[in-house]
């Protein structure tokens, strides 16, 4: 089954984000795995793509922890960014958490580190599937730049 995926660029102006977060650790990683499979379960089912289970292993977000960047309320992880040179990848938000604003926080934390660190184009990729994200991303200032059929 062909996926249409997107890669989006963002077009809007400086943000500012006084989001606190801190780096994934070995400690998160049940948790952390939990919500990331959880968030992109139905997707996958509905795209046929298998395995089901996709966050990577203990070894590999080890490796990538100093890019992955955890929000936790009252120590409960809540959700999660990832960023790789200027890409946003992996955001997700616990299912509980969902549609109440932790989403486009994420998101504008990431916009943000980006530019402090004056890393350009800030660009992420969505499935066209995942219509939420991409309105989310449409009312943050992303465009989309290319569709391809994956």
């Amino acid at each position: 089954m062909k996926i249409s995926a997107h890669m989006m660029e963002y077009q809007g102006g400086r943000i500012v984000s006084h989001l606190q977060l801190r780096n994934y650790s070995a400690l998160d990683y049940n948790e952390y795995k939990r919500i990331y499979e959880e968030c992109f379960h139905d997707m996958r089912i509905a795209l046929q793509r298998f395995p089901i289970e996709c966050c990577g292993s203990q070894e590999e977000l080890e490796r990538k922890k100093g890019e992955i960047h955890i929000l936790e309320i009252d120590e409960k992880i809540i959700g999660s960014v990832a960023i790789y040179g200027n890409e946003i990848d992996d955001l997700v938000v616990e299912k509980s958490f969902q549609r109440m604003g932790y989403g486009t926080a994420l998101l504008r934390f990431a916009v943000s580190y980006l530019q402090s660190n004056h890393t350009s184009p800030i660009i992420l990729h969505v499935a066209d599937w995942n219509q939420s994200a991409l309105k989310i991303y449409l009312k943050n200032s992303f465009s989309i730049v290319k569709t391809e059929e994956v």
